[in-house]
Parts: C-alpha cells; structure tokens; sequence
C-alpha cells in the first residue's frame, strides 16, 4: 500500500490547533482532492504528521432512514507504524495570511479487515483485495463541495474543477474473483501530493478496480478517483506500483459501511453541491511557513512518464469538453454555424494535442 506521506519540515516549530469552524464558516473544508492532515495521539503539532487527500463527499441515507454528512477517504491514512493516529480530520486552509488547520470530522466507520486462514490460497486474494475506505463523519457547521480539483505538492495552477456527478455503481462479482466489464474506461484522479493525472480501466475485484496511468504517490491516498466522461466516482487511491494501481469501489466502500444494497448506492448517496472550495493549502506552502529557504527550491522537472502521462491526460480532457459541446449543438441559435466553429476548435486541439503527445512519446523512448 502507499504508506501514508508525513510532512516533516526542515524547523521543528509547532504548529497551533485551530477552533473548529463555526456554523456560519465557508467555504467549503469537505471536497474532493483536498489535502487533509492527521494527528498523532501525543503531539498537537502537524509538523510531523500524515498527509492522505480527501475523496467524495455528500450525504449517505442509512437503511434506517437516517442521513448522515460524510467525506470518504482510506482506512491507512489512520495506520501508522509506530503510531496512534487519531480519528479526527484537518484541512490544511490559508487564512488571514497563515496556514491554519480547521477541524473537518472524525472516522463514523472504517473497514473490517479480512480474515485470514491457514494459508490457503484465497488468503492470498483477501490480501491484495482486502477493503481500505474510512467514513469521515463531518462537524455540524462544516460545508462540503461537489468539485474536485487539485494541485501537486509544489502548487502551481489548479486542476480544472469537475463535478462528481453521483457514483459508478458496478454490479457485484458475487462469487466471481475478477471482472473485465471496465476494461479500456477511462479514470482521473485528483491527489494533494502529485495532483491531477488520467489513466485507463484494466479489470476489478471484488474491492478494488485495477488501472494504468494513475501513477500515486504517498499523500495521494484515500484521493477521489472518478470517471472524466460522466463525473461518476470511482475510486479512493490506495495502492500505486508505478504506473500500475488500483483504487477502493467507492460503491463497495458505502455497501460495506452503511449495509447499502447492491445497486442501490446512488439511491443513498447525495454528492454534496456545488459550494466553494476552501483555499487549501499545498505542501509547499505548509513547509514555507515552517522554514522559508526550504520551500525556495525550484520544483523539480517532471520525469518522461509524467510528460507523456500530463499531454495524455490534456488531450482526453479536451475530447471530454468537446465531445459535451458537440451535444449542445442542436440547442444553439445557430447549429450549422455552431457546428463550423466546433469543428475548427477540435481540429486545432487535435494538432496541437498530437503534437504534444508525438514530442512525449519522442523523449519518452530516447
């Protein structure tokens, strides 16, 4: 699994526990690919503590009838060897020219491990699939935001904001082992320590869906992972082998959680609305304000992998925004002429996307 990434500045500083939001306090703290920090229980400062990314967020209806105010994200983010973390989550927000930690929630449920035989083969299974989600119950007063975006620990612009839409709701495998009915979908994921990157579906288990091009890194766990086509979550970032991974069922997760019956997820789960983001904060900027000439250093560059993965991922967000304009068409004032302008726009996107991507490839194989 990605271990969970601590943030250790070059000063040892404390940093000061910030009150809760009260009532009134917006934007929102609760959105997906936020970055959220943890505490250790024998420290108040977060100069030495986990960093994971926030996945979904919204309102779960139980079985009972009750609603409850979540924010999903991995169950490792609270593991730390050598560790007690606490079930409580902070978002690292800029205010008032600091980088503050405001109180977001704590753990309402998490995973039950699998159990284990005498070494059977399918103990080798519930290992590699053995569930990794925690239900982050929010604080009264806190918002929460449908947008996801992200940007990598060294800043830099903003992903472009994407709804979540609802949750890819896949049918369950029963006694089946592995599934190829998602095989060639396409996936992104938003995480606070490498930011935005696309990739492609491979197969699922009974947990887990198994992808190429996600490329995590530690801090991105527990991220949303969704699909750019519909805005569906997908996913939590848990395990990244280089470009090889896979990502927590968000659908899997809420069954589990909230004895949801398969296929009935979007039925109990409400994404949250579109609200503004909290300013959040990088890492970057977290370390800035511990010891300044550290965060001076210039980000490094990105590796081949990462070029060719960005100019893959620009050129699919762009089919994705275009492909939605083309079904705007028939609305437009003018549909021939709109159709014209669409064309023109999607022919100089697909030269310009080639020639990026042809560049990548190039380096790549140098």
């Amino acid at each position: 699994m990605l271990k969970v990434f601590r943030f250790v500045a070059a000063a040892a500083m404390a940093v000061a526990l910030t009150p809760a939001p009260s009532a009134a306090a917006a934007p929102a703290l609760a959105a997906p690919g936020a970055p959220i920090a943890t505490l250790f229980d024998d420290t108040t400062s977060f100069t030495h503590t986990g960093r994971c990314t926030q996945g979904p967020a919204g309102t779960v209806r139980t079985p009972d009838g009750k609603t409850k105010q979540v924010m999903i994200t991995a169950a490792h983010c609270f593991e730390v060897k050598g560790e007690t973390v606490l079930p409580v989550v902070y978002a690292p927000v800029h205010r008032n020219g600091k980088v503050t930690y405001p109180r977001v929630g704590e753990i309402d449920t998490q995973r039950t491990e699998f159990p284990l035989g005498n070494g059977e083969l399918m103990d080798f299974y519930r290992i590699i699939d053995e569930p990794d989600w925690a239900m982050i119950r929010l604080d009264q007063g806190v918002e929460a935001s449908t947008w996801s975006t992200s940007r990598s620990q060294w800043g830099g612009a903003a992903s472009p904001a994407v709804a979540i839409t609802g949750v890819k709701d896949y049918p369950s495998l029963g006694n089946q082992l592995i599934a190829f009915d998602n095989f060639g979908q396409p996936i992104c994921k938003d995480g606070m320590r490498t930011g935005r990157s696309c990739g492609t579906q491979v197969a699922r288990t009974q947990n887990f869906v198994w992808h190429v091009g996600l490329d995590f890194a530690s801090g991105d766990s527990g991220g949303i992972n969704y699909d750019p086509r519909t805005g569906e979550a997908v996913g939590l970032s848990v395990i990244g082998f280089g470009p090889i991974g896979n990502s927590q069922q968000v659908d899997r997760a809420l069954e589990q959680a909230y004895d949801i019956p398969d296929g009935q997820v979007n039925q109990a789960f409400t994404p949250a609305p579109k609200a503004q983001r909290a300013e959040f904060a990088t890492l970057r900027d977290e370390i800035a304000q511990e010891n300044p000439a550290a965060a001076d250093r210039p980000a490094p560059a990105p590796s081949k992998y990462h070029r060719l993965n960005d100019a893959v991922g620009a050129a699919q967000a762009d089919a994705a925004r275009l492909a939605g304009e083309a079904g705007q068409l028939p609305k437009a004032d003018n549909p021939v002429a709109a159709a014209q302008d669409l064309a023109g726009r999607a022919n100089a996107a697909a030269r310009g996307h080639a020639g990026e991507i042809r560049s990548a490839i190039d380096a790549f194989v140098k």
